[in-house]
């Protein structure tokens, strides 16, 4: 509701646990008033409110795709394996304008997931944040269930588009799309026996 109020923490986890696009968009916009507020972050809702409307539509993208994709390139993805250009809901979009195509491949996915590893996602805390967060998504959507995982810890994240057209005999569904049906995934096992391994998964 209107008067809900969260954290940018729990905007996080509901971005991952649920895959939320409005939660993703949020905590995309809590960047980029980091990157203009600085010290002075956070604004109150006047001083944010006045930021949107006295910036130019030009310079919003440009915050917008630095504090996104600068990050990446620190971490030696390149803008062909992963980049962000746009944000993720309409009402956002309309504040924030994007440029171009977003562009995701396996590749970029699991140096992201090594990075994490690494300590290398900003610094070791905030890679460890990352990976707890993944570790907590919601099971009913988390697609992991099977039992040579019982002991095992696993850190997931999968992410799903689906369009329809209309088809004679066919009835639209979630995931089952008959233009598009992709489903992206990621996903790091930790076995009792310290065996570990990654996965990325992108599908149509």
């Amino acid at each position: 509701t209107e008067d809900d109020t969260c954290s940018l923490y729990e905007w996080a986890d509901h971005m991952i646990s649920v895959s939320n696009n409005g939660a993703a968009s949020i905590v995309w916009k809590e960047a980029i008033l980091m990157h203009a507020f600085g010290k002075n972050y956070p604004p109150n809702a006047e001083q944010e409110a006045l930021f949107f409307k006295n910036t130019s539509k030009a310079d919003l993208k440009d915050i917008a795709m630095h504090v996104v994709n600068d990050p990446l390139r620190d971490i030696g993805i390149t803008p062909e394996e992963f980049k962000l250009v746009s944000m993720f809901t309409k009402a956002a979009k309309a504040m924030v304008p994007g440029e171009g195509g977003t562009i995701a491949s396996p590749y970029g996915m699991m140096k992201y997931l090594v990075a994490m590893e690494r300590g290398k996602i900003v610094d070791p805390e905030s890679s460890l944040e990352i990976k707890r967060l993944m570790y907590s998504t919601d099971r009913r959507i988390r697609y992991a269930a099977s039992s040579s995982l019982t002991d095992a810890a696993v850190y997931f994240k999968s992410g799903s588009l689906y369009k329809c057209k209309p088809e004679e005999g066919y009835e639209c569904k979630k995931y089952m799309g008959n233009i598009d049906n992709y489903m992206n995934s990621v996903v790091i096992v930790e076995q009792a026996d310290g065996t570990i391994y990654m996965v990325t998964l992108m599908s149509n």
